[in-house]
C-alpha cells in the first residue's frame, strides 16, 4: 500500500511535533532563553547587546526596574512565508521575554537603547556612586 501524498506530510508533522515536545522537555522555553544576549563593563557604562534577526523596533520593549532589565516583544515570521507549512524552525516566533539582573546603581535618566542589522543594543550608564574611584596617596 502507498501513502499519498498528504498523509505522509502529515505523518512527518506530527512526528516532527512529537520530537520537539519530547526534545524540551525539562528545558527552559524559549520565551526565558531568547534573545540571546551579551553583557560589557567599562568604568562608565554596561552596554547590553541582543540578536533580533528580523525584529522591528515596534515589536520590542525595554524595561528597567529594581535592578532588572527587561527586553520584551513578538518574533514573527517573514511575510513571504505565511500561509507555509515549517519543516524545520530554529529561530524563535511568538511572544518572548527576558530579564536579567543588573548588578550595579544606574543612572536611570540616561539610559538609551539603539537597533540596527538586527542588535539591539542598551547602554545603561552606572551612577555616579557605583563607578570606581580613584584615591590618590599623600606623601608625608
Amino acid at each position: 500500500m502507498f501513502w499519498n501524498l498528504d498523509a505522509w506530510r502529515e505523518m512527518e508533522r506530527l512526528r516532527r511535533d512529537m520530537d520537539g515536545l519530547f526534545s524540551n522537555y525539562g528545558r527552559k522555553s524559549a520565551s526565558t532563553t531568547y534573545p540571546l544576549i551579551n553583557v560589557y563593563e567599562d568604568k562608565d557604562n554596561l552596554v547590553v547587546t541582543a540578536e533580533l534577526p528580523g525584529a522591528t523596533k515596534e515589536k520590542v520593549s525595554i524595561t528597567f526596574s529594581d535592578n532588572m532589565l527587561t527586553i520584551a516583544g513578538k518574533q514573527e515570521p517573514p511575510a513571504s512565508v505565511k500561509n507555509m507549512t515549517a519543516v524545520r524552525l530554529e529561530r524563535t516566533e511568538g511572544d518572548f521575554e527576558k530579564a536579567i539582573s543588573v548588578p550595579t546603581k544606574i543612572d536611570h535618566d540616561k539610559i538609551n537603547a539603539s537597533f540596527g542589522n538586527g542588535i539591539l543594543t542598551i547602554t545603561l550608564p552606572k551612577a555616579e556612586e557605583a563607578k570606581p574611584k580613584t584615591i590618590t596617596i599623600e606623601a608625608k
